[in-house]
């Protein structure tokens, strides 16, 4: 017991020497990477890490426009990641938002309070559960097995980190309102070819972020999804800016698809049981069937990186008067509505100079029935300080076209600036 003891102590110092790990979904294995306090016992890891980061918002209203609540400070994260690995080729995480987790404890006071019971407005935000992962995956097989809440194995960027680039947010088609970025389910994935070759397939709730918020629906289906991978001249991680600074052109092109049933049984509606799934759009998940599918890719040479994606989702609600139809006829529609589109970026890491550059660009039509779809150009950067663990981060945004049937909008462009640690 006395020499597991001094083990354990002397783990609870390594943290200044211990390289950080990674899940799947994990980053570069770069210089930009904090290292982890980490404690370890008897060939067992546990390393705790986490990331808190804060900026300055404003946007710029159109003319008429008098609201101005967006205009000042916010955080973005406050995270701690548990992160662990056995002698018997297990690996665990967990990672904990406890800004969000604070901000539903701060709701649900205020819901309770007399003044929410006249009529106040309060909503907790169901797409933010206080859960970023929480699974458990073995690899002592050729294909591993994973268990739990995590992100999904579909779309690059939306796999990809946003607080390893100089942005503050995922671009609108990845980023969480068109399709769900994590879920409940088990996820099988295996390498072959050196690497090379990477396939993922999983069944998950398909409630996606909101499963915590509901558990299940009455259809009691799955969502399936696909992907796979090839990279060159190996294994890639999910980080969109070349951290390392390539030597040699290093690129992964991939597919994905995911499909769900969720028609409900009768006397039964997602929009009634379960208001929170579908999302913004619609397009989450419906009382019908969807197939979502797309591909991506990504190169680094040399301190740049170039991304590109595109997706399109096809739904198919169960009833001829669902609100994706937006009261077209049957012979109009064809029982069928379509949403989707493309986003690229270039990014540029200046060692010399500290400073990363990105630019993206994406385009998107939310509902195919209806007139009208919407661009956006994102300009960010990123004043490396310690690399992406003491980073200055600004970003520009703007809405080139909007949607002004499906999402009219209140002000012409948005600035960020802030500033972001990771320990």
């Amino acid at each position: 017991m006395k020499k597991q003891l001094l083990l354990l102590a002397a783990g609870t110092i390594l943290c200044a020497s211990a390289q950080a790990q990674y899940s799947e979904f994990g980053g570069d294995n770069s210089n930009d990477v904090a290292s982890k306090f980490t404690l370890s016992s008897d060939n067992n890891l546990l390393e705790i890490g986490g990331r808190v980061s804060g900026y300055y918002e404003n946007r710029f209203l159109k003319n008429g426009q008098e609201n101005k609540k967006h205009n000042g400070f916010a955080f973005k994260d406050i995270d701690l990641d548990f992160y662990g690995k056995t002698s018997g080729k297990f690996e665990y995480e967990v990672q904990l938002s406890t800004l969000d987790i604070v901000s539903a404890a701060a709701v649900a006071n205020t819901l309770s309070s007399p003044v929410a019971q006249t009529g106040s407005n309060y909503n907790p935000n169901p797409y933010n559960p206080g859960f970023k992962a929480a699974y458990l995956q073995y690899k002592g097989w050729p294909v591993h097995i994973k268990f739990g809440y995590d992100k999904l194995p579909y779309s690059q960027g939306s796999i990809s980190d946003v607080w390893r680039t100089p942005n503050w947010s995922h671009a609108n088609l990845i980023g969480g309102d068109f399709f769900s970025r994590r879920d409940i389910g088990v996820t099988l994935n295996s390498r072959v070819w050196k690497n090379r070759i990477n396939l993922y397939a999983g069944a998950y709730s398909g409630l996606g972020e909101t499963f915590f918020e509901y558990g299940g629906d009455a259809s009691g289906k799955f969502e399936y999804i696909g992907r796979a991978e090839f990279c060159w001249p190996g294994k890639m991680k999910y980080s969109i800016v070349d951290g390392d600074i390539a030597q040699k052109p290093t690129f992964r092109v991939a597919v994905n698809a995911r499909y769900m049933d969720k028609t409900q049984p009768a006397g039964r509606s997602v929009y009634a049981d379960i208001p929170d799934a579908p999302g913004p759009y619609g397009t989450k998940m419906l009382d019908g069937k969807r197939l979502a599918y797309g591909a991506d890719a990504i190169i680094k040479y040399r301190g740049l990186s170039a991304t590109l994606e595109g997706h399109i989702i096809d739904l198919k609600p169960t009833n001829a008067s669902d609100a994706l139809y937006y009261g077209t006829p049957a012979s109009f529609n064809k029982g069928e509505v379509k949403a989707g589109g493309i986003v690229t970026g270039v990014n540029y890491n200046w060692k010399k100079l500290k400073s990363v550059i990105s630019i993206n660009y994406e385009s998107f039509n939310a509902n195919d029935l209806i007139d009208g779809h919407e661009e956006w150009l994102y300009i960010g950067y990123a004043y490396t300080v310690g690399g992406f663990n003491s980073v200055i981060k600004a970003e520009y945004y703007i809405p080139m076209k909007e949607d002004v049937n499906l999402d009219p909008l209140k002000y012409s462009a948005q600035l960020r600036i802030g500033y972001q640690v990771v320990f």
